[in-house]
């Protein structure tokens, strides 16, 4: 019987684990802080970080932040980046339930966000990530373009209309709230989007402050896929991922009620590419841009997944 019970209970995890591949993002990683989407909900954080650890592509992207160590409001500082690592053939032999492997693999993509070594000093401190006035969201949307060498948005991401980024600000801006957590209901898709962008697909998390040494904020794997596979490798390669980063408050802040959040887009994607990884050509491989806007916070609808 207690040989039944743990089979029942390993089938239903992993038909859990095919329902959030399907659905949406677990939040379920030891030591949180990590949206896990498509396929990746397959794997654990140790055999993820060990196969995304050799990449096959790279992407790293600066970003202007602020000094977290000091109390919100605080002066905007340089040195921090969002970056990518690509890796195909991550083998279904790693995966949780590796008695189903097939001998299959998957493209995997992880995002992060890693700030100045002085704030990574600063937060090795459990005293200032018990007393921080900040908060940070982090939103990643999921199902953003493919882009190659004919594609140029002058540092913008170029797939949004300029309208559509003004009313996203508008509308997420009046979503932000200090007191609450990043996973509020998002507001209705602004009209000027059309169907390029789609506020229930956006998918957010609050960002622990002690994952600010690199931690991944998004991670993601494609369907399996055989060996080699050139065409789920390229397509990882050409992803763009918008990226919201929001600098906000928390309750320990006493914002004014009129503050706004201070937020950065960013587009990014695979810019570096090992050789013989067969890559689109080094005039796509560019740097898609920032544009520094003031929004609130997007939502998620997670999954969780109780192992």
């Amino acid at each position: 019987m207690m040989m039944m019970h743990m089979q029942l209970r390993a089938t239903g995890v992993f038909i859990a684990l095919e329902f959030c591949t399907r659905a949406t993002a677990l939040i379920g990683w030891p030591r949180g802080g990590t949206l896990v989407t498509g396929s990746a909900v397959q794997f654990d954080r140790e055999a993820w970080e060990r196969n995304l650890a050799q990449p096959n592509a790279t992407g790293s992207f600066p970003v202007t932040g602020f000094d977290i160590s000091q109390r919100w409001p605080s002066q905007q500082v340089d040195g921090w980046t969002l970056s990518l690592n690509v890796s195909s053939d991550v083998p279904d032999s790693q995966t949780i339930d590796s008695s189903n492997a097939t001998g299959k693999t998957f493209t995997g993509t992880s995002i992060f966000l890693t700030s100045p070594e002085s704030i990574q000093e600063a937060f090795t401190n459990q005293t200032a990530l018990d007393g921080t006035t900040w908060k940070i969201c982090v939103s990643v949307l999921p199902n953003g373009p493919q882009e190659d060498q004919s594609a140029a948005d002058n540092g913008t991401c170029g797939f949004l209309s300029s309208q559509c980024v003004t009313d996203l600000q508008q509308a997420y801006a009046d979503k932000f709230s200090g007191s609450q957590d990043c996973y509020g209901t998002p507001p209705s898709t602004p009209s000027s989007c059309g169907s390029s962008v789609d506020t229930n697909n956006f998918e957010v998390q609050q960002f622990p402050l002690n994952s600010v040494n690199g931690t991944e904020i998004f991670v993601t794997a494609s369907e399996s896929h055989d060996a080699g596979d050139e065409t789920a490798r390229d397509n990882a390669i050409r992803q763009v991922w918008p990226v919201l980063t929001v600098w906000g408050w928390n309750t320990r802040a006493k914002a004014p009620e009129d503050s706004s959040p201070q937020v950065q887009l960013s587009c990014i994607r695979a810019n570096n590419v090992e050789p013989g990884n067969g890559s689109p050509s080094s005039a796509s491989l560019t740097f898609r841009g920032a544009s520094n806007i003031a929004l609130g916070i997007a939502t998620l609808a997670a999954c969780y997944v109780l192992l």
